[in-house]
């Protein structure tokens, strides 16, 4: 169930049928960026008339596209993830279509931050509608909608990390041989998961290893392909690597000296950025924010412990994507990453230094999926 706190109290049904419209709004995951995420469902009497979500960029938001099949919806209830807006974008804004339908009652559970498109609660309160919400708080509404409500205050992506590890902390055996830790199911949901980032980003170890493809092949066919970016800085990736191969081409990071001459070995294969080397890494911060400005929101980190230390011990994390397959790799294997040094681990608990639990921990096949947010 959806935390609820705050704006008014609820009863159980309609607990029930706004829990219903957050879960229709994660069906547009992949498809809706930069839009968030939105669910809604039109009832009378607890009696659902119609629902329907967000589908598509530059399509029907869920409010509008809940009311046009609902048929008649006077003196209704319309339950709705986000907060209706009420500004003219792509769509006409849903404030209006919701006085026109002449929906008696809004119930929605989480506050729009834009500065146009907020508002629409007290836009229609001011027009004779009941409005119930928002409930719970923002660390709530950005683990449903990450993307959406970081790139609100952010001069980087959101940047997620998604790690596989065996029930003792490894990544890989001794030796680092490519071996799948987790089964199909979480290999798929991995692939659904790419297909909501704007890039998918490895180490250099991991490109090296596993040779992947890094694209997004699961049910989710993602409306913009995710950007491709692998780490290079000896300019050593081959041109026979597969993350080379099929569109969008690829974004090869690597350092300011070995810029030229990989940019000429490749040629049209890759995209060649230079960044900054910090020590003897590449510099992520300056990455990401280079990212930033070529119109990334997001960013999925994939790979070994070398990538996950550097991005924690920076602070550029904002989500963990753990999953955890029921096996034992051993003592010698790969540490995932030093989860108490860089994750502030003092005492077992469900959050610790700035982070926290997010979402219910969900399963997989025979695999587990535990996700952490950083900060709220």
């Amino acid at each position: 169930m959806i935390p609820l706190s705050g704006g008014g109290r609820l009863d159980p049904p309609d607990r029930r049928l706004l829990a219903r419209a957050v879960a229709l709004g994660r069906k547009g995951w992949g498809r809706v960026h930069p839009n968030p995420m939105v669910g809604a469902v039109v009832a009378r009497n607890q009696r659902v008339l119609a629902e329907a979500c967000h589908e598509e960029f530059g399509g029907p938001h869920a409010e509008a596209a809940a009311l046009a099949v609902s048929g008649d919806a006077r003196d209704a209830t319309l339950y709705t993830s986000l907060e209706p807006c009420r500004h003219t974008g792509k769509t006409p804004p849903c404030t209006e279509a919701i006085r026109s339908a002449g929906v008696s009652r809004v119930v929605y559970w989480a506050a729009d931050p834009g500065p146009e498109s907020g508002g629409g609660g007290a836009w229609l309160r001011h027009r004779g509608c009941r409005v119930d919400g928002p409930f719970g708080h923002r660390a709530h509404w950005a683990a449903e909608n990450p993307v959406f409500f970081h790139t609100r205050k952010a001069i980087r992506p959101f940047v997620g990390l998604k790690l596989a590890m065996s029930l003792d902390g490894r990544i890989a055996p001794a030796g680092g041989q490519r071996v799948w830790l987790t089964g199909r199911e979480a290999r798929e949901e991995v692939h659904r998961l790419r297909a909501g980032f704007d890039g998918i980003l490895v180490g250099t170890r991991t490109w090296k290893a596993d040779d992947p493809r890094l694209t997004a092949r699961g049910s989710v066919v993602p409306r913009i392909l995710p950007v491709r970016i692998i780490l290079d800085r000896r300019g050593e990736v081959p041109g026979s690597a597969q993350v080379l191969a099929d569109d969008p081409p690829t974004l090869v990071v690597t350092s300011s000296c070995e810029a030229p001459g990989l940019r000429d070995r490749l040629g049209g294969r890759a995209d060649v950025l230079a960044v900054p080397v910090a020590g003897t890494r590449l510099d992520l911060r300056e990455l990401f924010q280079r990212l930033a400005r070529r119109g990334l929101t997001s960013v999925l980190c994939e790979g070994g412990g070398t990538l996950a230390v550097s991005l924690l011990a920076g602070g550029l994390v904002d989500r963990i994507y753990i999953f955890v397959a029921p096996l034992f790799v051993g003592g010698k294997g790969i540490p995932a990453f030093p989860v108490a040094d860089f994750l502030n681990v003092k005492a077992p608990a469900r959050s610790f230094g700035g982070w926290k639990l997010r979402l219910d921990p969900a399963r997989f096949g025979d695999d587990t999926l535990i996700v952490w947010d950083r900060g709220g």
